[in-house]
């Protein structure tokens, strides 16, 4: 058996899947992991890109394959910076053990349909990575509260002028996804104070206008 490449033990699907582990052994009982992978799997599942670069079930095939590795190697033979995450995640229970279980459960949750968000809300960490631009664009919002709301916009989108295709793409792209998936008045509001329906209009029509009177 080949060793693990370090990379897998460093970032991506494992350290992910790990750290919600670790959330929900430390929340003193606040998170469930049900809870938790099914926002995972929601998140990942969203986003043909990352379904491309490492799919929900690779990611379980990754942690059995590091259950293989520890029993094949020990544990000790892993970084110690993933070490400690494991036994924290693990919560006392044999590492491969764990791991194999995790794995299980990640693959019984994706072969169901995600729940609606009426029935999981968002979770803070899954709003970041669902809507990471307009986040971004809330920063700017409360360093320059004072000026016309459509004026920032343009001034954030056009920042990065000629190159603002990107930005303006991503900033249009949340605010329409936000739009469909809660449909609302409030929208964002309830995370973001600005993001009402009419904001989020507002912020997809200034960058379309943007775009055609620069770039068409």
């Amino acid at each position: 058996m080949q060793p693990i490449p370090p990379s897998l033990l460093s970032e991506g699907p494992v350290i992910r899947l790990l750290d919600i582990a670790i959330a929900v052994q430390e929340s003193s009982g606040n998170l469930s992991l049900d809870n938790e992978i099914q926002r995972y799997i929601r998140v990942v599942n969203s986003d043909k890109i990352a379904q491309w670069n490492c799919s929900v079930y690779s990611a379980t095939g990754v942690l059995e394959a590091i259950a293989n590795h520890i029993e094949a190697f020990e544990a000790e033979s892993l970084p110690s910076h993933f070490q400690d995450r494991m036994k924290r995640a693990c919560g006392g229970m044999e590492s491969p053990d764990y791991l194999r279980t995790l794995a299980e459960i990640v693959r019984i949750h994706d072969r169901q349909p995600p729940p609606e968000y009426w029935e999981l809300p968002m979770a803070g960490w899954e709003f970041l990575q669902t809507f990471p631009y307009l986040f971004g664009l809330d920063v700017i919002l409360m360093d320059e509260g004072d000026k016309d709301f459509a004026a920032v916009v343009r001034s954030a989108v056009t920042d990065e002028h000629p190159y603002c295709h990107e930005r303006a793409a991503a900033y249009a792209t949340e605010a329409q996804r936000a739009l469909v998936l809660f449909p609302g008045p409030d929208a964002l509001a309830e995370r973001l104070s600005w993001a009402t329906r009419i904001r989020l209009q507002e912020l997809v029509a200034t960058v379309n206008d943007h775009m055609q009177q620069e770039h068409s």
